[in-house]
């Protein structure tokens, strides 16, 4: 079968990989119809996350058909379409029982922290679904969450694998409530999704700070205020929004984030200590031609513009530690901090529900449908962001 297989930093590749069997009684073999690119399959491109070795097939936002099933299962059948959440759940264990989905105690066999498809050893080591077929385990808890027949399209459910919850959760971990002022850094897949949510939470404004054009417009179609970080510092923008009183806050982006109004310390420029905003320059800044990673750039500027007392919410991925992490601003403004990877189970049913009836159209983020065979290529697009906001894989 043809799957898209990691060689090393910057090196994707379709290669030609035998097809997946039953290994386990409760596993399932599914025939994957459409599967899509995720922002955070580029840390593994640039090889950033430890664990990711040769020859693991990437993908962990997928959907298909039910080729084969496990004489176990019994909450699925050949020929079931199904969206499969991309952390793996065994159902049973007690963090599966208490609706802890990223953390099952029982799907990852090479350490603690909970299995998920295509994303490294340190995760499982499972194949992912950028692939003509995948073998789903503990399929009767993963792969329940079955396409209704109303639903015509793949592109309307597909990102509920990941996208569409995991923005709903940046939402809900920041507790958005009606009312609340909401302020999203990263306009991408995580960004959009978190600022639908945002809005269905009932949030009375949502500003969507980034740089590039393509994503920011993306989320004011959604009715988003944007705010564009070449232009404008955002942390002077959103308190004279606000009378400076800030706004909840969710980081989009994670540890590959890009930034240079202001600096990277977040107000003084030696530990982010500051209690004001004196380390910004206000002026306009051009984009340089090539900006490195700033891992803190986010944080810091939310220590900033958050509401005091409120919780910062970090569904984007951070896979390292950094020092001058801003300790003193968190903690002089009473600031929590929740973060994470998405339970995916949690959300699924509901947002389905959603898009069944109406409500939202998931499908208006995808800029991009191409085959399997153009992967490769996929990956060097979205690297390079200028007209990217999401790309899925009909097969």
């Amino acid at each position: 079968m043809k799957a898209l297989v990691y060689h090393g930093p910057n090196d994707v590749q379709i290669d030609d990989k035998p097809r997946p069997t039953i290994q386990d009684q409760e596993d399932v073999i599914l025939r994957v119809t459409s599967t899509a690119f995720c922002g955070s399959d580029l840390h593994l491109y640039h090889g950033t996350v430890q664990g990711m070795e040769p020859g693991q097939t990437l993908g962990h936002e997928f959907m298909g058909v039910v080729e084969e099933v496990g004489p176990a299962v019994k909450e699925v059948k050949v020929g079931d379409k199904v969206v499969i959440p991309f952390n793996i759940n065994c159902g049973r264990c007690w963090y599966c029982r208490h609706e802890l989905w990223s953390q099952c105690d029982r799907s990852n066999p090479k350490g603690e922290l909970g299995g998920s498809f295509g994303y490294t050893q340190i995760l499982g080591g499972y194949d992912g679904g950028q692939a003509e077929y995948v073998r789903v385990p503990f399929a009767n808890t993963v792969a329940t969450l079955e396409v209704p027949e109303n639903i015509k399209s793949d592109e309307q459910v597909l990102f509920l694998s990941d996208i569409f919850p995991t923005g709903y959760f940046g939402a809900d971990m920041a507790n958005v409530q009606p009312g609340d002022d909401v302020a999203i850094f990263g306009a991408g897949p995580v960004g959009y999704f978190a600022t639908m949510s945002s809005f269905l939470r009932g949030a009375a404004r949502v500003f969507s700070i980034d740089h590039w054009p393509t994503r920011l417009n993306k989320t004011k179609d959604l009715g988003a205020e944007i705010i564009n970080f070449d232009n404008e510092d955002p942390v002077e923008r959103i308190k004279k929004e606000t009378n400076g009183k800030g706004a909840k806050c969710i980081d989009a982006v994670g540890y590959e984030a890009v930034g240079h109004v202001g600096n990277s310390t977040g107000g003084n420029g030696k530990n982010g200590n500051s209690n004001n905003n004196s380390g910004h320059d206000h002026s306009k800044v051009s984009k340089p031609a090539y900006e490195p990673p700033n891992p803190l750039q986010v944080i810091n500027w939310i220590s900033q513009a958050a509401r005091k007392y409120s919780t910062i919410s970090i569904p984007g991925v951070y896979g390292s530690a950094y020092d001058q992490f801003p300790l003193r601003q968190l903690f002089n403004r009473e600031l929590q901090i929740k973060m994470g990877q998405c339970p995916v189970k949690k959300y699924n049913e509901q947002l389905l529900h959603l898009i069944e009836v109406g409500r939202i159209d998931p499908t208006k983020i995808i800029s991009h449908t191409m085959e399997l065979d153009e992967a490769p290529d996929a990956y060097d697009i979205f690297d390079k962001k200028e007209d990217a906001t999401k790309i899925i894989f009909k097969l």
